[in-house]
């Protein structure tokens, strides 16, 4: 619960403690009236539970500290609700395996540092000490105690240590020298030699031509390929024979009124005055007496109910709202709750209403009553659902007739078009990696693999029944068969012409390119026509002023030795070939104290990262929220 608490954070202390003690009470969103008794478990570590109570605790001081943080108490946080509790969730589950890993190695947090941080708060102080009295008055109003608050107050301790213990101790030499490398700069230069150099001057054979064809045969053979008969069988095909009578369409309706039945729903505010689970029924009975003066205020005051909501209420999630529950349904609510509302009319306040929460004064803003629609209204709805489940029901009883037919006459797809009247289709020859429209059969990649198949292909039979879609199958058989063959020299002698061509220009490049080096290690600088080094020029990394190949091969090479160049020779992505010379290096400048903070604090933040990601790999973790939001 505290984890992000900091002993240097106090501008933000007060409130964070605020929303530790703050216990969330009735309803989060309008959920809450609705659950039940037994405890509802959000998620499990290493068998260890985390309750859904707790959790949407959490949920509703995360929109606190949001709410505090931009000064809008009646901030709407709808659109974030779903990373509100992603990101709650697993700051709890992360919490959960720090605190078990620190236990298991013997880590404890004193009784001397839990009574340290606990009396550093202020809101635990008067006139600037701790106050023991404060303290317990404090929890208590909040329907907490002691016990529950100092166990949360150690496992936030626990593992906070932990993290500033990681993130603390990040070693920042590796991160600085890898920064000093960064800013390193070379003075470079470079010779290209292109390929468009030995264009006009390459000549290719039809005897060399001949022999790569052989050599390459397997390059320049065309695909083996197919055509398939098929027959299909879906539901959306099937026409019922016999109509829908008025009375099967009429129980119908009776069978599934509930679908067309909007259910009464009330739109309600209230003013809460809480009784904690473990208050003794001394103190239940003052707070039942504070009720009584509330409700007599509400009933005799001029105020507005909102206002006086405001005033009195003890429901963090709606006082702020006026008391607004909004819309709520008969199973968003508990029983005295909902037992009470029902009797109401709209403008309606109640007399006190005890729950398991409190006392509750109710007033009725607004009431929509249940509608049921006539069956006249919902008749061709009805119909259309009635046909569709017949057509599927069909489809399943003739599905197994097509499966069986299918599989009994594996020589023909006759009988199967002839007793079930369905019609055979046709594909023209295609190869395995063709494209195919989106509507076809062949664009179901497992047509394609039935038909390229041993069992179709070799041996002669029909395939199975190939699921292809909802309520949608296919049996096939191979119609035409061609085998993959050599493509004529005269059609493939342009592309064998090309690629020669390309792999002699490349092999003199390469030849010339490597004379030129070998030519410069020796210490003669060769002349060529058209050819010259570039001006030296000192480049980082990032400079975008020179080939980016050339530049990275120059950031690999190594150290120039007694003011002599270093060279290396590299074979560029368009064929051309380069020299490239490292003339001397001017070393990075060192980090600043600032900047080697803020790569301390980001290398410690990837330990500490690492260290809750190695931690889950070896737990057992389930997580039950999209099953408790499906079954709510």
């Amino acid at each position: 619960m505290l984890q992000n608490i900091r002993d240097n954070s106090q501008g933000c202390l007060s409130w964070v403690i605020v929303g530790l003690i703050s216990l969330t009470f009735a309803v989060w969103g309008v959920g809450e009236f609705g659950l039940s008794n037994n405890e509802r478990i959000i998620a499990e570590v290493n068998d260890v539970e985390i309750p859904e109570r707790a959790f949407i605790e959490q949920v509703n001081q995360q929109k606190n500290r949001l709410r505090t943080m931009f000064k809008n108490q009646d901030m709407d946080l709808s659109f974030m609700q779903e990373q509100i509790r992603t990101n709650t969730l697993r700051q709890m589950i992360d919490e959960e395996l720090l605190i078990q890993s620190a236990s298991n190695s013997g880590m404890r947090i004193s009784n001397g540092l839990l009574a340290a941080r606990i009396h550093s708060f202020e809101a635990f102080k008067s006139d600037g000490k701790f106050s023991q009295t404060q303290y317990e008055q404090i929890l208590q109003r909040q329907g907490l105690n002691p016990i529950s608050f100092e166990m949360d107050m150690r496992r936030s301790l626990l593992a906070e240590q932990i993290r500033q213990g990681i993130t603390r101790s990040a070693l920042v030499t590796e991160s600085e020298r890898r920064i000093i490398l960064e800013n390193q700069q070379r003075l470079i230069s470079y010779i290209i030699v292109p390929t468009s150099r030995f264009a006009d001057a390459i000549t290719i054979s039809d005897e060399e031509v001949g022999t790569y064809y052989k050599e390459h045969a397997v390059q320049y053979m065309t695909p083996e390929k197919v055509s398939i008969e098929y027959v299909e069988l879906s539901a959306k095909d099937i026409v019922l024979e016999e109509g829908l009578d008025e009375d099967s369409l009429k129980q119908s309706y009776q069978d599934r009124k509930d679908l067309f039945t909007t259910p009464a729903k009330w739109q309600i505010s209230h003013i809460l005055l809480e009784v904690a689970t473990d208050t003794s029924l001394t103190d239940t009975e003052l707070v039942a007496d504070k009720a009584r003066e509330v409700l007599s205020k509400v009933k005799t005051s001029e105020k507005p109910f909102a206002e006086l909501a405001k005033q009195f209420s003890d429901e963090i999630g709606s006082k702020n709202k006026g008391g607004s529950l909004g819309w709520l349904a008969s199973g968003d609510m508990v029983k005295p709750f909902k037992d009470a509302v029902k009797t109401m009319q709209v403008g309606d306040i109640s007399e006190l209403v005890k729950s398991r929460f409190g006392f509750h004064i109710i007033k009725l803003d607004d009431y929509n009553p249940e509608i049921i629609q006539d069956f006249a209204e919902v008749r061709e709805k009805i119909e259309q659902d009635l046909r569709k489940e017949l057509s599927e029901s069909e489809f399943y009883t003739q599905a197994e007739r097509f499966s069986n037919l299918a599989f009994e006459n594996p020589n023909s797809l006759d009988t199967l078009t002839e007793t079930l009247g369905l019609t055979s289709k046709t594909t023209e020859l295609f190869a395995r990696d063709d494209n195919h429209p989106q509507d076809s059969v062949l664009s179901n990649q497992k047509v394609i693999t039935a038909a390229f198949g041993d069992a179709v292909l070799k041996d002669d039979f029909n395939s199975e029944v190939i699921d292809i879609g909802e309520q949608h199958a296919v049996v096939l058989r191979v119609k035409n068969h061609e085998l993959a063959k050599a493509k004529p020299i005269e059609e493939v002698k342009k592309d064998i012409v090309a690629t020669l061509t390309q792999d002699k220009t490349k092999a003199e490049v390469e030849s010339l390119g490597e004379s030129l080096l070998e030519q410069v290690k020796q210490g003669t600088v060769p002349v060529i026509q058209d050819l010259a080094w570039s001006t030296s020029q000192l480049v980082t990394r990032k400079d975008n002023t020179v080939v980016p190949a050339i530049l990275q091969e120059a950031f690999k090479m190594g150290h120039p030795a007694n003011d002599k160049a270093i060279y290396q020779s590299l074979e560029l992505d368009n064929g051309d070939y380069a020299l490239i010379a490292v003339l001397a290096i001017k070393a990075g400048e060192k980090v600043e104290d600032t900047k080697k903070s803020q790569y301390q604090q980001a290398l410690g933040d990837s330990e500490f990262n690492q260290l809750v990601s190695g931690l889950k790999l070896d737990a057992e973790i389930k997580d039950n929220s999209k099953k408790l939001a499906d079954d709510s």
